[in-house]
């Protein structure tokens, strides 16, 4: 049984192999852990067709399923599933309100609150009137972006004007404008099977996710028993949306901001699972294998999650390094200075920028979601100050 995987993801492999299964890897970026696997280059996972021909090239229809990691593949996953008659959502219209932060808060009711959005059209780049419908700090961002890429928050015609310079389009339904949602940023991951959560787990980032391009560190810990009613709170939230927008059987990641009266904002909502270490992190804390319950759903079998009756011993975060404006920084100041359990920063003769500015991670564990975070916070200043 082959399992096609759109984009690479450590962890597919790993949950493939435990269920002997093969996967096939359809990439548009080569990576260092695609050595010895089989894989499919292409230009644009988000392109439908292009994907299609890959995969009709190799591996042909020798086909189980296919899974994705990535927001960005999630219409072509839809198409292969159609074209190979492989198990998982086939509906076009439904993948696009998972997709299009446009059409998903439209898809909802009044009763989830949510960001006003509308489609930035090139041709009226006018402040004045968005500010008018948007008010005066608005966030612009790709219609269909992943992982706050090209979100930016714009106070005036001159920074809106800036923003069109350096991400030009010509579509109308490329960009959208939302309004400013001040709030602490919390995530819910789980697993959604015939319309309910059969698991889940809430999640703080140390800052909002928007906040990288000025030089915010990326950073993110899973909430600790002393926040339950908010965790209790934001996996109710969560289920509202999911069966609002129809939500098919799916591993999920919803983000959502805590405005300071506590009331919850949707974010957007993704029927993949969460990015950068995320499930790495919720594993190592809860014992949730989130990529080998991606496989099992996308081959329509019922996926192994742990119960939820219990705290976990230990709760773990993890945290993207940039490269530190001292050269001398190397792994071992963060070793001697913090107990880490897992730690990459290369030396700037092996240097790589990835998503967010990466260059590296740290992982660290604490006993509570405070202490985890005040760790975390010490090393992002220890990572850009140092």
């Amino acid at each position: 049984m082959t399992i096609v995987c759109l984009g690479y993801r450590a962890g597919f492999v790993e949950a493939a192999r435990r269920r002997n299964l093969d996967l096939h890897f359809v990439v548009d970026k080569l990576k260092p852990g695609l050595n010895g696997l089989s894989y499919t280059r292409v230009a644009d996972l988000a392109d439908g067709e292009e994907v299609l021909r890959a995969v009709t090239e190799y591996p042909g229809g020798d086909i189980s399923a296919v899974v994705t990691g990535h927001e960005h593949p999630m219409f072509a996953a839809t198409v292969l599933r159609s074209v190979f008659g492989l198990p998982g959502d086939t509906d076009p219209a439904r993948t696009l309100r998972f997709r299009d932060k446009r059409i998903q808060k439209r898809a909802v009711s009044p009763a989830i609150p949510t960001a006003a959005c509308v489609y930035l059209k090139p041709s009226e780049p006018d402040y004045a009137a968005l500010a008018e419908r948007l008010g005066a700090t608005f966030v612009v961002k790709p219609a269909d972006g992943f992982g706050s890429q090209a979100t930016e928050a714009v106070h005036s015609q001159a920074e809106l004007d800036d923003y069109l310079r350096r991400h030009p389009f010509v579509s109308d339904v490329r960009t959208v404008a939302e309004s400013f949602v001040e709030g602490r940023e919390i995530h819910v991951d789980g697993v959604w099977r015939e319309g309910r959560p059969v698991w889940a787990a809430v999640s703080s980032y140390l800052d909002p996710l928007m906040g990288w391009t000025r030089g915010k560190a990326v950073a993110d810990a899973p909430l600790g028993p002393a926040e339950s009613e908010l965790a209790d709170r934001a996996t109710r939230f969560a289920s509202d949306v999911l069966r609002e927008l129809d939500a098919p059987d799916t591993v999920f990641h919803l983000e959502a901001f805590v405005r300071p009266d506590g009331e919850l904002v949707l974010g957007e909502v993704g029927a993949r699972p969460a990015g950068a270490l995320t499930p790495e992190i919720l594993r190592m804390t809860y014992g949730v294998d989130l990529y080998g319950a991606t496989i099992d759903v996308a081959l329509g079998r019922t996926p192994e999650v742990p119960g939820q009756d219990s705290e976990p011993a230990d709760l773990f975060g993890w945290i993207y390094l940039v490269r530190s404006p001292d050269p001398a920084l190397t792994e071992d100041s963060f070793r001697d200075r913090f107990e880490l359990v897992e730690l990459d920063y290369p030396a700037p003769e092996n240097d790589r920028q990835g998503i967010y500015g990466r260059c590296g991670h740290a992982i660290v564990k604490a006993a509570t979601h405070k202490e985890l975070m005040h760790e975390l916070r010490a090393i992002a200043d220890f990572n850009r100050s140092a």
